[in-house]
């Protein structure tokens, strides 16, 4: 017998049997996961029109490791204003140095363009945007990040105070009033075929190294780079 998961103040019943996303998918991560080296994207949608006022902003944060696991560590939704936005992104910059911001194109232009460039400048922090273009519905485009979930590729931090919110946002669409992470989360699975596995602790000590050898002075003193003679 499917699993039913009845939500009462919308009065609509999700099958799980035929969910568009599945809460079984929804895989926790490890303590180990949380110590591993990440390359990050973020996953934008924002709320920028009069009749979107009643909308979320939401940043999707994710980081793909070594094994190709991609991770959501963070979702920021709330209801902001331009400057706002602007604000969020150029703080996420700072703390996880993403690879990509995925935003939609007429998003950009409509909500934050030109005030992200003036504070682009005046912060001398530079976001990596690739602008989207998609002429595909909300289901198509969130097909890319479903498979990842359904074939169990991405695990999520369930300890935090976003998830659940997340979760339940998810396995409610396209049934639910809100689908903003939804938009979010699928603007990110567009991207993730792109993403660029995490170095291994390996790799990393070994470039730590190279650094340290390249700055010693040695590499120009004709010595040896395993025994320093």
């Amino acid at each position: 017998m499917p699993e039913v998961y009845s939500q009462e103040y919308l009065n609509v019943p999700i099958d799980e049997s035929t969910a568009f996303f599945k809460r079984r998918d929804f895989i926790p991560q490890m303590p180990e996961d949380k110590l591993k080296p990440l390359v990050y994207y973020i996953g934008s949608d924002f709320a920028v029109s009069e009749a979107d006022r009643a909308d979320w902003s939401v940043f999707v944060i994710g980081g793909m490791d070594e094994n190709g696991l991609l991770h959501i560590i963070n979702v920021i939704r709330e209801r902001m204003d331009a400057k706002e936005i602007i604000d969020v992104m150029i703080s996420l910059e700072n703390t996880y140095h993403p690879e990509l911001f995925a935003i939609e194109k007429g998003q950009i232009e409509k909500a934050i363009g030109p005030f992200l460039n003036e504070e682009s400048i005046k912060r001398n922090t530079y976001p990596n945007i690739i602008k989207l273009s998609p002429s595909m519905d909300k289901s198509q485009r969130a097909r890319s990040i479903q498979a990842r979930v359904r074939a169990r590729g991405v695990r999520f931090d369930k300890d935090s105070d976003w998830y659940q919110t997340f979760e339940d946002e998810l396995t409610r669409f396209p049934r639910d009033k809100h689908d903003d992470q939804v938009d979010a989360f699928a603007y990110l699975g567009l991207v993730v075929d792109r993403m660029v596995e995490a170095p291994t602790n390996n790799e990393l000590q070994e470039e730590a190294y190279q650094k340290e050898y390249n700055t010693s002075g040695l590499s120009e003193m004709g010595r040896s780079v395993t025994t320093g003679y």
